[in-house]
């Protein structure tokens, strides 16, 4: 495991490339909910200007910076980090120790609130209604739950219909867009350049599970479930920061961002499969 490398000793400058780094995240987010208010075409191809500048604006707005650029693996000379076999074989691993248990509680979750039970959701039920997305979460539970079977577990294993396409081939188009137009330039701009420039500003000065892990990947998780609002404005979004924290944890624990990509982009192809299972039309 490669630890953190040592923070620049010029505070005023740690502080600008963080500052920095929140602004271009906010800048961006509020950009890409301007394009949906441009007329078609245009609105259209947002999510590819979205994800042109999750690629390549770290390493613009670092351009004068090739050492933080190599260490963010936002360049210099690629907007595609590295290729690390250690990242994919964590990113393996990770898989095979946390799926099981995140499909157990998945389903037995969706069955509990499928029947009525909101009891585990009170806490952000009365966060919610503080807000403008006030009932937003149990509208959302209630068109979903409209296509539960009431089971616990489903009566089949199904895949999205779109995967069958090309012959039965359509799993391989959406791995290739989920992993280089979805995972990969999410991870990119998230862990590798905002994370990373919070780290310099806030260093962990704690562990988990044998790697630094602290504030700044709390905060970059939280940006990164904000962000998610942008797309959609349901409270249920936010809960994209939770396997952000797993994201932060593999980032720093492989010091290769293949890592939270492959189980990023895994963990999206396991969704479809547990929504189209429990959830049929």
């Amino acid at each position: 495991m490669a630890d953190l490398p040592e923070p620049d000793r010029a505070t005023e400058s740690t502080r600008r490339v963080a500052s920095r780094a929140l602004l271009v995240a906010l800048a961006v987010y509020v950009g890409y909910a301007a394009l949906a208010l441009v007329p078609e075409p245009v609105g259209s191809v947002r999510h590819a200007v979205l994800v042109a500048a999750f690629y390549f604006l770290p390493g613009l707005v670092l351009r004068r910076d090739p050492a933080r650029q190599a260490r963010y693996q936002v360049g210099p000379d690629s907007p595609l980090p590295p290729w690390s076999k250690r990242g994919s074989r964590l990113a393996f691993l990770a898989c095979l120790l946390m799926f099981p248990p995140f499909v157990a509680g998945f389903l037995w979750f969706y069955a509990k609130v499928c029947a009525g039970d909101l009891s585990w959701l009170a806490p952000v039920v009365w966060v919610e209604s503080f807000t403008p997305l006030h009932g937003g979460l149990e509208r959302f539970f209630a068109d979903l739950c409209v296509r539960h079977g009431g089971d616990v577990i489903p009566d089949q294993l199904r895949v999205p219909e779109h995967w069958r396409v090309f012959a039965g081939f359509g799993w391989v188009y959406e791995l290739a867009v989920g992993l280089f137009a979805v995972a990969l330039p999410e991870e990119v701009f998230h862990r590798g350049y905002l994370m990373s420039a919070f780290e310099e500003r806030w260093p962990a000065k704690r562990r988990l599970l044998g790697v630094p892990f602290g504030f700044a990947a709390v905060l970059s998780s939280l940006v990164f479930a904000v962000g998610h609002l942008v797309a959609m404005a349901a409270i249920a979004r936010l809960a994209t920061f939770f396997p952000a924290l797993v994201f932060a944890w593999l980032w720093r624990k492989s010091n290769s961002l293949w890592a939270p990509a492959l189980f990023h982009t895994a963990s999206n192809l396991l969704m479809d499969v547990l929504i189209e299972s429990t959830f049929p039309k």
